[in-house]
Protein backbone atom coordinates (compact mmCIF):
# COMPACT_ATOMS: atom_id res chain seq x y z
CA UNK A 1 0.00 0.00 0.00
CA UNK A 2 2.47 2.40 1.01
CA UNK A 3 4.95 1.55 -2.17
CA UNK A 4 1.31 2.06 -4.72
CA UNK A 5 1.03 5.83 -2.53
CA UNK A 6 4.25 6.67 -3.51
CA UNK A 7 3.95 5.33 -6.84
CA UNK A 8 0.98 8.05 -7.36
CA UNK A 9 3.06 11.15 -5.46
CA UNK A 10 6.01 10.25 -8.01
CA UNK A 11 5.88 12.88 -10.92
CA UNK A 12 7.67 12.11 -14.01
CA UNK A 13 8.34 14.16 -17.50
CA UNK A 14 5.42 12.89 -18.94
CA UNK A 15 2.25 13.73 -16.68
CA UNK A 16 3.56 16.93 -15.45
CA UNK A 17 2.74 18.84 -17.75
CA UNK A 18 -0.90 19.58 -15.96
CA UNK A 19 0.17 18.26 -12.52
CA UNK A 20 2.35 21.15 -12.19
CA UNK A 21 0.23 22.81 -9.67
CA UNK A 22 2.21 24.99 -7.39
CA UNK A 23 5.76 26.03 -6.33
CA UNK A 24 5.84 22.65 -4.53
CA UNK A 25 5.05 20.75 -7.89
CA UNK A 26 7.55 22.62 -9.93
CA UNK A 27 10.47 22.02 -7.39
CA UNK A 28 9.51 18.45 -7.73
CA UNK A 29 9.81 18.51 -11.26
CA UNK A 30 13.12 20.19 -11.18
CA UNK A 31 14.70 17.91 -9.10
CA UNK A 32 13.22 14.96 -10.73
CA UNK A 33 14.74 16.53 -14.18
CA UNK A 34 18.49 17.47 -12.90
CA UNK A 35 20.18 15.58 -15.56
CA UNK A 36 18.18 17.29 -18.08
CA UNK A 37 18.77 21.09 -16.28
CA UNK A 38 22.29 20.23 -16.29
CA UNK A 39 22.39 19.66 -19.67
CA UNK A 40 20.80 22.95 -20.65
CA UNK A 41 23.63 24.55 -18.53
CA UNK A 42 26.29 22.54 -20.04
CA UNK A 43 25.18 23.28 -23.63
CA UNK A 44 24.37 27.26 -23.08
CA UNK A 45 28.39 27.34 -21.95
CA UNK A 46 29.82 25.07 -24.16
CA UNK A 47 27.91 27.18 -26.94
CA UNK A 48 29.13 30.33 -26.02
CA UNK A 49 32.66 29.02 -24.65
CA UNK A 50 34.59 30.92 -27.34
CA UNK A 51 33.21 34.16 -26.24
CA UNK A 52 34.25 33.96 -22.61
CA UNK A 53 37.78 35.59 -23.11
CA UNK A 54 36.06 37.98 -25.47
CA UNK A 55 37.15 41.97 -24.17
CA UNK A 56 34.90 45.30 -23.96
CA UNK A 57 33.72 46.38 -27.07
CA UNK A 58 33.59 50.31 -28.12
CA UNK A 59 30.02 50.11 -28.80
CA UNK A 60 28.77 50.99 -25.16
CA UNK A 61 30.54 48.88 -22.94
CA UNK A 62 33.61 51.00 -22.75
CA UNK A 63 31.14 54.03 -22.37
CA UNK A 64 28.69 52.50 -20.05
CA UNK A 65 31.02 49.83 -17.92
CA UNK A 66 34.69 50.56 -18.06
CA UNK A 67 34.17 55.08 -17.96
CA UNK A 68 30.90 54.84 -15.40
CA UNK A 69 32.13 57.19 -13.20
CA UNK A 70 30.11 55.51 -11.11
CA UNK A 71 31.17 52.13 -11.46
CA UNK A 72 31.88 51.36 -8.44
CA UNK A 73 29.60 53.26 -6.01
CA UNK A 74 27.28 50.67 -5.47
CA UNK A 75 25.82 52.96 -2.70
CA UNK A 76 24.39 55.17 -5.53
CA UNK A 77 23.02 52.00 -8.14
CA UNK A 78 20.95 51.26 -5.01
CA UNK A 79 20.26 54.99 -4.59
CA UNK A 80 19.35 54.95 -8.38
CA UNK A 81 16.73 51.93 -7.10
CA UNK A 82 17.82 50.45 -11.01
CA UNK A 83 18.49 46.74 -10.85
CA UNK A 84 20.98 47.22 -14.54
CA UNK A 85 22.98 49.89 -12.26
CA UNK A 86 23.13 47.21 -9.52
CA UNK A 87 24.01 44.39 -11.63
CA UNK A 88 27.18 46.33 -13.20
CA UNK A 89 28.56 47.53 -9.89
CA UNK A 90 27.94 44.32 -8.17
CA UNK A 91 29.99 42.47 -10.96
CA UNK A 92 32.82 45.23 -10.49
CA UNK A 93 33.24 45.27 -7.01
CA UNK A 94 33.70 41.19 -6.72
CA UNK A 95 35.98 40.85 -10.01
CA UNK A 96 36.99 44.63 -11.18
CA UNK A 97 36.69 45.40 -14.37
CA UNK A 98 37.04 41.81 -15.96
CA UNK A 99 35.24 41.05 -19.33
CA UNK A 100 35.24 37.62 -18.38
CA UNK A 101 33.36 38.27 -15.55
CA UNK A 102 30.67 39.69 -17.39
CA UNK A 103 30.61 37.47 -20.06
CA UNK A 104 30.24 34.21 -17.61
CA UNK A 105 27.29 36.41 -15.67
CA UNK A 106 25.72 36.57 -19.17
CA UNK A 107 25.73 32.92 -20.35
CA UNK A 108 24.73 32.08 -16.44
CA UNK A 109 21.21 34.43 -17.43
CA UNK A 110 21.06 33.00 -20.59
CA UNK A 111 20.82 29.64 -18.91
CA UNK A 112 17.91 30.65 -16.45
CA UNK A 113 16.19 32.15 -19.23
CA UNK A 114 16.80 28.83 -21.40
CA UNK A 115 15.38 26.55 -18.18
CA UNK A 116 12.44 28.92 -17.89
CA UNK A 117 11.14 28.68 -21.32
CA UNK A 118 11.75 24.87 -21.29
CA UNK A 119 9.30 25.07 -18.48
CA UNK A 120 6.92 27.27 -19.98
CA UNK A 121 6.91 25.21 -23.36
CA UNK A 122 6.07 22.21 -21.26
CA UNK A 123 3.68 23.56 -19.42
CA UNK A 124 2.16 24.88 -22.50
CA UNK A 125 2.65 21.77 -25.12
CA UNK A 126 4.36 19.10 -23.14
CA UNK A 127 7.45 17.46 -23.38
CA UNK A 128 8.84 17.06 -26.84
CA UNK A 129 7.71 20.80 -27.83
CA UNK A 130 9.50 22.03 -24.91
CA UNK A 131 12.74 19.70 -25.94
CA UNK A 132 12.96 21.06 -29.08
CA UNK A 133 12.01 24.43 -28.46
CA UNK A 134 14.81 24.90 -25.61
CA UNK A 135 17.45 23.28 -27.93
CA UNK A 136 17.04 25.83 -30.69
CA UNK A 137 16.56 28.83 -28.10
CA UNK A 138 19.94 27.88 -26.59
CA UNK A 139 21.84 27.67 -30.18
CA UNK A 140 19.59 30.73 -32.04
CA UNK A 141 22.40 32.66 -33.75
CA UNK A 142 19.69 35.56 -33.08
CA UNK A 143 20.57 35.66 -29.48
CA UNK A 144 24.43 36.35 -29.99
CA UNK A 145 23.68 40.09 -29.66
CA UNK A 146 21.92 39.81 -26.15
CA UNK A 147 24.37 36.83 -24.67
CA UNK A 148 27.48 37.59 -26.51
CA UNK A 149 27.63 41.53 -26.11
CA UNK A 150 28.44 42.53 -22.41
CA UNK A 151 26.18 45.59 -22.80
CA UNK A 152 23.21 43.29 -24.03
CA UNK A 153 22.76 42.02 -20.66
CA UNK A 154 19.46 44.38 -19.96
CA UNK A 155 17.40 42.07 -22.44
CA UNK A 156 18.90 38.70 -20.70
CA UNK A 157 17.33 40.37 -17.26
CA UNK A 158 13.84 41.10 -18.47
CA UNK A 159 13.67 37.61 -20.69
CA UNK A 160 13.76 36.71 -16.97
CA UNK A 161 11.04 38.45 -15.88
CA UNK A 162 9.01 38.29 -18.75
CA UNK A 163 9.53 34.29 -18.82
CA UNK A 164 8.59 34.06 -15.36
CA UNK A 165 6.12 35.70 -15.34
CA UNK A 166 4.24 33.90 -18.24
CA UNK A 167 5.58 30.74 -16.35
CA UNK A 168 3.30 31.32 -13.67
CA UNK A 169 0.22 32.37 -15.14
CA UNK A 170 0.75 29.33 -17.44
CA UNK A 171 0.48 27.03 -14.44
CA UNK A 172 -2.45 29.51 -12.62
CA UNK A 173 -4.37 28.52 -16.03
CA UNK A 174 -3.67 24.71 -15.73
CA UNK A 175 -3.90 24.17 -11.91
CA UNK A 176 -6.37 27.37 -11.29
CA UNK A 177 -4.05 27.72 -8.42
CA UNK A 178 -4.32 31.66 -7.35
CA UNK A 179 -0.98 31.52 -5.67
CA UNK A 180 0.65 31.20 -9.21
CA UNK A 181 -1.33 34.15 -10.31
CA UNK A 182 0.14 36.29 -7.51
CA UNK A 183 3.27 34.58 -8.23
CA UNK A 184 3.32 35.63 -11.86
CA UNK A 185 1.99 39.31 -10.83
CA UNK A 186 4.42 39.96 -8.34
CA UNK A 187 7.70 38.62 -10.86
CA UNK A 188 5.95 41.92 -13.10
CA UNK A 189 5.63 43.96 -9.95
CA UNK A 190 9.50 43.66 -9.49
CA UNK A 191 10.47 43.53 -13.25
CA UNK A 192 8.72 46.96 -13.29
CA UNK A 193 9.97 48.43 -10.05
CA UNK A 194 13.42 47.36 -10.44
CA UNK A 195 14.37 47.12 -13.96
CA UNK A 196 11.77 50.04 -15.47
CA UNK A 197 14.46 51.95 -17.84
CA UNK A 198 13.52 51.75 -21.19
CA UNK A 199 9.98 50.46 -20.99
CA UNK A 200 10.31 47.22 -22.52
CA UNK A 201 8.81 45.49 -20.24
CA UNK A 202 5.53 47.12 -21.24
CA UNK A 203 5.46 44.15 -24.27
CA UNK A 204 4.79 41.47 -20.63
CA UNK A 205 0.69 42.04 -20.89
CA UNK A 206 0.54 42.20 -24.27
CA UNK A 207 2.06 38.56 -25.02
CA UNK A 208 0.47 37.24 -21.65
CA UNK A 209 -3.11 38.03 -23.13
CA UNK A 210 -2.10 36.48 -26.45
CA UNK A 211 -0.82 33.81 -24.74
CA UNK A 212 -4.02 33.07 -22.87
CA UNK A 213 -6.56 33.74 -25.41
CA UNK A 214 -4.75 31.67 -28.56
CA UNK A 215 -3.07 29.15 -26.70
CA UNK A 216 -4.51 28.18 -23.42
CA UNK A 217 -7.85 29.05 -24.51
CA UNK A 218 -9.74 27.23 -27.73
CA UNK A 219 -11.71 30.53 -28.37
CA UNK A 220 -11.72 34.02 -27.38
CA UNK A 221 -12.60 34.29 -23.79
CA UNK A 222 -13.80 37.86 -22.56
CA UNK A 223 -14.17 36.98 -18.91
CA UNK A 224 -10.73 36.72 -18.69
CA UNK A 225 -10.22 39.90 -18.81
CA UNK A 226 -11.00 40.02 -14.76
CA UNK A 227 -6.87 38.13 -14.74
CA UNK A 228 -5.34 40.55 -16.68
CA UNK A 229 -6.29 43.44 -13.97
CA UNK A 230 -3.41 42.97 -11.75
CA UNK A 231 -1.27 43.38 -14.67
CA UNK A 232 -2.89 46.08 -16.11
CA UNK A 233 -3.18 48.19 -13.45
CA UNK A 234 0.76 48.23 -12.73
CA UNK A 235 1.00 48.76 -16.50
CA UNK A 236 -1.18 51.68 -16.12
CA UNK A 237 0.94 52.85 -12.56
CA UNK A 238 4.01 52.60 -14.46
CA UNK A 239 2.98 54.24 -17.72
CA UNK A 240 1.46 56.80 -16.00
CA UNK A 241 5.05 57.50 -14.15
CA UNK A 242 7.54 56.77 -16.67
CA UNK A 243 6.61 57.02 -20.29
CA UNK A 244 6.31 60.90 -20.68
CA UNK A 245 9.80 61.33 -19.23
CA UNK A 246 11.29 58.46 -21.03
CA UNK A 247 9.64 59.57 -24.86
CA UNK A 248 11.16 62.85 -24.13
CA UNK A 249 14.39 60.86 -22.86
CA UNK A 250 14.82 58.83 -25.50
CA UNK A 251 14.08 60.63 -28.29
CA UNK A 252 16.58 63.02 -26.91
CA UNK A 253 19.04 60.74 -27.09
CA UNK A 254 18.43 59.31 -30.52
CA UNK A 255 18.71 62.92 -31.99
CA UNK A 256 21.92 63.67 -29.60
CA UNK A 257 24.19 60.23 -29.39
CA UNK A 258 22.83 58.88 -33.20
CA UNK A 259 20.87 61.66 -35.28
CA UNK A 260 18.19 59.99 -35.55
CA UNK A 261 15.80 63.15 -36.87
CA UNK A 262 12.21 62.64 -36.45
CA UNK A 263 11.02 64.89 -38.87
CA UNK A 264 13.27 63.07 -42.06
CA UNK A 265 12.82 59.71 -40.35
CA UNK A 266 10.51 57.01 -42.40
CA UNK A 267 6.83 57.52 -41.19
CA UNK A 268 5.63 54.63 -39.31
CA UNK A 269 3.46 52.92 -41.90
CA UNK A 270 6.49 52.23 -44.43
CA UNK A 271 8.76 50.97 -41.48
CA UNK A 272 6.20 48.30 -40.36
CA UNK A 273 7.13 46.11 -43.76
CA UNK A 274 10.68 46.52 -42.52
CA UNK A 275 10.50 45.62 -39.16
CA UNK A 276 8.35 42.76 -39.88
CA UNK A 277 10.15 41.27 -42.63
CA UNK A 278 13.56 41.64 -40.74
CA UNK A 279 12.24 40.10 -37.97
CA UNK A 280 11.07 37.13 -39.40
CA UNK A 281 14.21 36.49 -41.97
CA UNK A 282 16.55 36.99 -38.54
CA UNK A 283 14.87 34.25 -36.83
CA UNK A 284 14.37 31.75 -40.22
CA UNK A 285 17.61 32.75 -41.56
CA UNK A 286 20.12 34.22 -39.18
CA UNK A 287 23.04 33.93 -41.55
CA UNK A 288 23.53 37.99 -41.96
CA UNK A 289 23.73 39.44 -38.55
CA UNK A 290 24.53 42.49 -37.81
CA UNK A 291 25.15 44.98 -34.57
CA UNK A 292 24.09 47.63 -37.24
CA UNK A 293 21.09 46.88 -39.61
CA UNK A 294 21.21 50.39 -41.11
CA UNK A 295 22.54 52.45 -44.30
CA UNK A 296 22.08 50.71 -47.16
CA UNK A 297 19.08 52.13 -49.55
CA UNK A 298 16.27 50.15 -50.14
CA UNK A 299 15.50 50.01 -54.28
CA UNK A 300 11.51 49.70 -54.98
CA UNK A 301 11.30 46.15 -56.04
CA UNK A 302 13.05 45.06 -52.42
CA UNK A 303 11.05 46.97 -50.51
CA UNK A 304 8.10 45.48 -52.57
CA UNK A 305 9.21 42.11 -51.72
CA UNK A 306 9.41 42.85 -48.11
CA UNK A 307 5.85 44.51 -48.25
CA UNK A 308 4.48 41.15 -50.04
CA UNK A 309 6.32 38.94 -47.65
CA UNK A 310 4.86 41.09 -44.33
CA UNK A 311 1.14 40.77 -46.24
CA UNK A 312 1.73 36.82 -46.32
CA UNK A 313 2.67 36.46 -42.90
CA UNK A 314 -0.44 39.05 -41.57
CA UNK A 315 -2.33 36.58 -43.78
CA UNK A 316 -1.44 33.75 -42.94
CA UNK A 317 -2.10 34.59 -38.75
CA UNK A 318 -5.38 35.61 -40.10
CA UNK A 319 -6.02 32.26 -42.32
CA UNK A 320 -4.60 30.32 -38.96
CA UNK A 321 -6.85 31.74 -36.26
CA UNK A 322 -9.48 29.41 -37.09
CA UNK A 323 -7.52 26.51 -38.62
CA UNK A 324 -4.54 26.36 -36.17
CA UNK A 325 -5.04 28.95 -33.14
CA UNK A 326 -1.70 28.05 -31.24
CA UNK A 327 0.02 28.64 -34.21
CA UNK A 328 -1.48 32.00 -34.86
CA UNK A 329 -0.84 33.10 -31.38
CA UNK A 330 2.63 32.22 -31.78
CA UNK A 331 2.94 34.57 -34.68
CA UNK A 332 1.07 37.41 -33.51
CA UNK A 333 3.72 37.15 -29.99
CA UNK A 334 6.58 37.10 -32.17
CA UNK A 335 5.45 40.15 -33.87
CA UNK A 336 4.47 42.12 -30.75
CA UNK A 337 6.93 41.28 -28.64
CA UNK A 338 8.90 43.70 -30.32
CA UNK A 339 6.24 46.62 -29.91
CA UNK A 340 8.75 49.49 -29.42
CA UNK A 341 9.89 49.46 -32.96
CA UNK A 342 6.55 50.18 -33.87
CA UNK A 343 5.84 52.84 -32.00
CA UNK A 344 4.75 56.17 -33.94
CA UNK A 345 7.26 58.15 -32.71
CA UNK A 346 10.71 56.17 -33.07
CA UNK A 347 11.97 55.00 -29.79
CA UNK A 348 13.98 52.04 -30.61
CA UNK A 349 15.28 50.95 -33.98
CA UNK A 350 13.55 49.30 -37.15
CA UNK A 351 15.89 45.70 -36.46
CA UNK A 352 18.22 44.69 -34.05
CA UNK A 353 18.85 41.07 -33.11
CA UNK A 354 19.26 41.80 -29.42
CA UNK A 355 15.50 42.50 -29.73
CA UNK A 356 14.30 39.05 -30.94
CA UNK A 357 15.23 37.26 -27.54
CA UNK A 358 11.93 36.79 -26.20
CA UNK A 359 10.80 36.33 -29.73
CA UNK A 360 13.28 33.33 -30.54
CA UNK A 361 11.59 31.71 -27.85
CA UNK A 362 8.23 31.56 -29.27
CA UNK A 363 9.61 31.23 -32.98
CA UNK A 364 11.45 27.89 -31.37
CA UNK A 365 7.99 26.28 -29.80
CA UNK A 366 6.57 27.07 -33.53
CA UNK A 367 9.03 25.51 -35.28
CA UNK A 368 9.14 22.16 -33.17
CA UNK A 369 5.00 22.26 -32.87
CA UNK A 370 5.07 22.20 -36.85
CA UNK A 371 7.80 19.59 -37.04
CA UNK A 372 5.62 17.39 -35.23
CA UNK A 373 2.27 18.14 -36.71
CA UNK A 374 4.63 17.18 -40.41
CA UNK A 375 5.72 13.95 -38.36
CA UNK A 376 2.76 12.86 -37.28
CA UNK A 377 0.77 13.78 -40.49
CA UNK A 378 3.11 12.40 -42.83
CA UNK A 379 3.83 8.95 -40.20
CA UNK A 380 7.27 10.16 -40.72
CA UNK A 381 9.37 8.29 -37.82
CA UNK A 382 11.87 10.51 -36.72
CA UNK A 383 11.09 13.61 -38.88
CA UNK A 384 11.06 15.35 -36.21
CA UNK A 385 14.48 14.47 -34.81
CA UNK A 386 16.43 14.35 -37.84
CA UNK A 387 14.96 18.11 -38.66
CA UNK A 388 16.12 19.14 -35.03
CA UNK A 389 19.65 17.48 -35.43
CA UNK A 390 20.10 19.88 -38.81
CA UNK A 391 18.91 23.02 -37.26
CA UNK A 392 20.94 22.60 -34.01
CA UNK A 393 24.32 21.40 -35.95
CA UNK A 394 23.41 24.51 -38.32
CA UNK A 395 22.36 27.04 -35.30
CA UNK A 396 25.68 26.05 -33.35
CA UNK A 397 27.93 26.64 -35.84
CA UNK A 398 26.86 30.23 -36.76
CA UNK A 399 26.68 31.09 -33.20
CA UNK A 400 30.54 30.53 -32.83
CA UNK A 401 31.49 31.46 -35.41
CA UNK A 402 29.20 35.44 -34.20
CA UNK A 403 31.01 35.02 -30.80
CA UNK A 404 34.29 35.23 -32.32
CA UNK A 405 32.92 38.58 -34.45
CA UNK A 406 31.86 39.69 -30.93
CA UNK A 407 35.14 38.62 -28.63
CA UNK A 408 36.77 42.53 -29.38
CA UNK A 409 36.01 45.25 -31.05
CA UNK A 410 38.24 44.96 -34.44
CA UNK A 411 36.48 41.80 -35.01
CA UNK A 412 33.09 43.37 -34.68
CA UNK A 413 33.59 46.27 -36.78
CA UNK A 414 35.16 44.38 -39.82
CA UNK A 415 32.28 42.17 -39.82
CA UNK A 416 29.92 44.59 -39.60
CA UNK A 417 31.87 46.53 -42.02
CA UNK A 418 30.81 43.39 -44.59
CA UNK A 419 27.52 43.56 -44.02
CA UNK A 420 26.50 46.99 -43.25
CA UNK A 421 29.12 48.37 -46.00
CA UNK A 422 26.98 52.21 -45.86
CA UNK A 423 26.47 52.75 -42.24
CA UNK A 424 28.42 55.76 -41.09
CA UNK A 425 28.43 54.20 -37.50
CA UNK A 426 30.79 51.22 -38.81
CA UNK A 427 33.66 53.39 -40.00
CA UNK A 428 33.63 55.89 -37.01
CA UNK A 429 33.60 52.53 -34.46
CA UNK A 430 36.77 51.08 -37.10
CA UNK A 431 38.49 54.37 -36.86
CA UNK A 432 38.20 54.34 -32.89
CA UNK A 433 39.66 50.71 -32.73
CA UNK A 434 42.75 52.28 -35.61
CA UNK A 435 43.45 55.41 -32.96
CA UNK A 436 43.63 53.16 -29.95
CA UNK A 437 46.10 51.15 -32.20
CA UNK A 438 47.84 54.68 -32.74
CA UNK A 439 47.46 54.02 -36.28
CA UNK A 440 46.25 57.56 -37.15
CA UNK A 441 46.51 56.90 -40.96
CA UNK A 442 43.99 54.47 -41.22
CA UNK A 443 41.79 55.77 -38.34
CA UNK A 444 41.53 59.32 -39.96
CA UNK A 445 40.18 57.18 -43.45
CA UNK A 446 37.78 55.44 -41.46
CA UNK A 447 36.36 58.44 -39.86
CA UNK A 448 36.33 60.46 -43.19
CA UNK A 449 34.77 57.89 -44.50
CA UNK A 450 32.01 57.97 -42.05
CA UNK A 451 31.48 61.97 -42.21
CA UNK A 452 31.40 61.01 -45.91
CA UNK A 453 28.30 59.15 -45.26
CA UNK A 454 26.80 61.28 -42.89
CA UNK A 455 27.80 64.54 -43.19
CA UNK A 456 26.40 65.64 -40.03
CA UNK A 457 27.70 62.93 -37.65
CA UNK A 458 29.77 65.19 -35.22
CA UNK A 459 31.30 62.52 -33.60
CA UNK A 460 33.35 61.64 -36.68
CA UNK A 461 33.81 64.88 -37.03
CA UNK A 462 35.09 65.47 -33.19
CA UNK A 463 37.30 62.36 -34.25
CA UNK A 464 38.80 63.62 -37.19
CA UNK A 465 40.02 66.98 -35.00
CA UNK A 466 40.88 64.47 -32.46
CA UNK A 467 43.78 62.75 -34.54
CA UNK A 468 44.78 65.60 -35.76
CA UNK A 469 45.74 67.14 -32.84
CA UNK A 470 47.62 63.84 -32.37
CA UNK A 471 49.85 64.31 -34.94
CA UNK A 472 50.53 67.48 -34.52
CA UNK A 473 48.37 69.60 -36.96
CA UNK A 474 46.42 71.70 -34.80
CA UNK A 475 45.02 73.71 -37.21
CA UNK A 476 43.22 71.43 -38.86
CA UNK A 477 42.33 69.87 -35.51
CA UNK A 478 40.88 73.38 -34.33
CA UNK A 479 38.63 73.59 -37.41
CA UNK A 480 37.37 69.98 -37.03
CA UNK A 481 36.60 70.20 -33.04
CA UNK A 482 35.40 73.72 -33.79
CA UNK A 483 32.74 72.34 -36.34
CA UNK A 484 32.19 69.41 -34.19
CA UNK A 485 31.04 71.64 -31.36
CA UNK A 486 28.84 73.59 -33.58
CA UNK A 487 27.29 70.32 -34.86
CA UNK A 488 26.03 69.13 -31.64
CA UNK A 489 27.01 71.58 -28.52
CA UNK A 490 26.15 68.38 -26.02
CA UNK A 491 29.04 67.12 -27.38
CA UNK A 492 31.13 68.16 -24.73
CA UNK A 493 34.35 66.05 -25.49
CA UNK A 494 35.00 68.45 -29.15
CA UNK A 495 34.44 72.03 -26.03
CA UNK A 496 37.41 70.39 -23.59
CA UNK A 497 39.64 69.70 -26.49
CA UNK A 498 39.91 72.89 -28.03
CA UNK A 499 39.76 74.35 -24.47
CA UNK A 500 42.48 72.33 -23.84
CA UNK A 501 44.41 73.28 -27.38
CA UNK A 502 43.84 77.19 -26.56
CA UNK A 503 45.04 76.71 -22.81
CA UNK A 504 48.39 75.25 -24.23
CA UNK A 505 48.49 78.33 -26.63
CA UNK A 506 47.75 80.92 -23.83
CA UNK A 507 44.85 81.86 -25.42
CA UNK A 508 43.15 82.12 -22.14
CA UNK A 509 40.06 83.89 -23.29
CA UNK A 510 38.77 81.06 -25.96
CA UNK A 511 39.87 78.58 -23.50
CA UNK A 512 37.74 79.75 -21.13
CA UNK A 513 34.93 80.04 -24.05
CA UNK A 514 35.27 76.38 -24.64
CA UNK A 515 35.56 74.96 -21.28
CA UNK A 516 32.37 76.59 -20.19
CA UNK A 517 30.71 75.38 -22.90
CA UNK A 518 32.26 71.85 -21.68
CA UNK A 519 30.88 72.46 -18.81
CA UNK A 520 26.90 73.73 -19.88
CA UNK A 521 27.04 70.06 -21.54
CA UNK A 522 28.56 68.29 -18.84
CA UNK A 523 27.96 70.03 -15.67
CA UNK A 524 29.99 67.11 -13.74
CA UNK A 525 33.21 67.32 -15.65
CA UNK A 526 36.24 67.90 -13.12
CA UNK A 527 38.92 68.56 -15.90
CA UNK A 528 37.13 71.60 -17.12
CA UNK A 529 36.68 73.00 -13.75
CA UNK A 530 40.16 72.42 -13.16
CA UNK A 531 41.16 73.96 -16.45
CA UNK A 532 38.79 76.75 -15.10
CA UNK A 533 40.48 76.96 -12.18
CA UNK A 534 43.45 77.33 -13.54
CA UNK A 535 42.92 80.14 -15.72
CA UNK A 536 41.35 82.24 -12.82
CA UNK A 537 44.55 81.85 -11.03
CA UNK A 538 46.68 83.11 -13.47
Amino acid sequence: MKNNNKQKKQITIENLGTEIGGMKDLIRFLKANIILLIAIILSCFLIYANLINGKFLNLDDISGIVNDPNIGNISAAIKSMEGYNLYKVVIFKIFGLNPTAYHVAAIIMHCINSILVFLLMYVLFGRKVSLIATALFITHPVNTEAVGWISGYPYLIRGIFIFGTLLFYAIYKKSKNKYCLLYSSLIFLVGMLFFRSSGWLFVTPVILILLDQFVLEEKITWKNIKMYVPYAIISLIFAAILIPGFFKQRVQELQTLYYVKEETSTPLINRIPYTIYMEYKLLAFPMELSIYHEGKVLGNVEYAFMVIITIAIISLTIYLWKKDRVVAGLMMIIIFSILPSFSPIIIAWTAAERYLYIASAFYSAMVGILILKAEDKYKTKNLSIIFTIVLLTFFSIRTVIRNNDLKNSKNLWFATRKTAPYSYRVYNNLGDVYAEEKNYELALENFKRSVALKPDYADAVHNIGYIYSQIGNIEKAKKYLAQATDMNPRLYQSSFKLGEIYYFEENYDKATEYFQKCLDADPTNQLCQTYLNKILNK
